[in-house]
């Protein structure tokens, strides 16, 4: 099995010339995915902790080559990870973007994709509860505007199936991976 290291896949991001604020968005999706994996992981289920943080981290890797060619987002940057001999994280960076949550064929299944997906939906350039960043993003594609909002319920419920599993109440979920988002922040903005 091969899974870059958090280096690794650092220095993937950072050869993709990615815009900065892709490359702080994918940052802050990790570090929000791994707080989720970590509590996963707490009630004893299995998790691959450094597939989460690795397809976090690359899940974006796709979007300056789909802005131009018009494929679908999620798919062609595992097709990339695949290519890169990192089949492991295509079914997580396949299933993340938010159209897969009203798409039973692409839906996030297992931890490890739904975890990036529900991470995705939490972080933009900033932490946001599910209802911010998917209203903003409705902002930004009008064109897009009623599938995105159709899927708040899916995503809600991604995000109650964590806080089931953890044991925690969702507030609980959304403050630990808000205080992850901040914990990150700090030390990037510290650099």
């Amino acid at each position: 099995m091969a899974v870059p290291d958090r280096e690794e896949a650092g220095r993937i991001l950072a050869g993709r010339r990615l815009p900065a604020g892709i490359v702080r968005h994918s940052e802050g999706v990790a570090r929000v995915a791994v707080a989720a994996a970590d509590l996963v992981a707490a009630a004893g289920i299995p998790i691959d902790r450094e597939i989460v943080e690795a397809a976090a981290l690359l899940h974006d890797i796709d979007k300056p080559r789909i802005r131009v060619s018009g494929e679908r987002h999620g798919e062609v940057g595992a097709q990339m990870l695949r290519s890169m001999g990192f089949a492991e994280l295509a079914p997580s960076v396949a299933s993340h973007p938010v159209t897969c949550l009203l798409d039973e064929e692409r839906f996030p299944r297992g931890w490890e994709p739904v975890i990036v997906s529900l991470a995705d939906k939490h972080v933009e350039q900033e932490f946001l509860t599910i209802d911010e960043r998917l209203k903003r993003m409705a902002e930004r594609h009008p064109e897009y505007r009623e599938g995105i909002l159709a899927a708040r319920r899916p995503a809600h419920a991604l995000e109650r199936e964590l806080a089931e599993v953890s044991g925690v109440s969702v507030d609980e979920v959304v403050e630990r991976l808000r205080t992850a988002w901040e914990a990150g922040a700090g030390t990037r903005a510290a650099r």
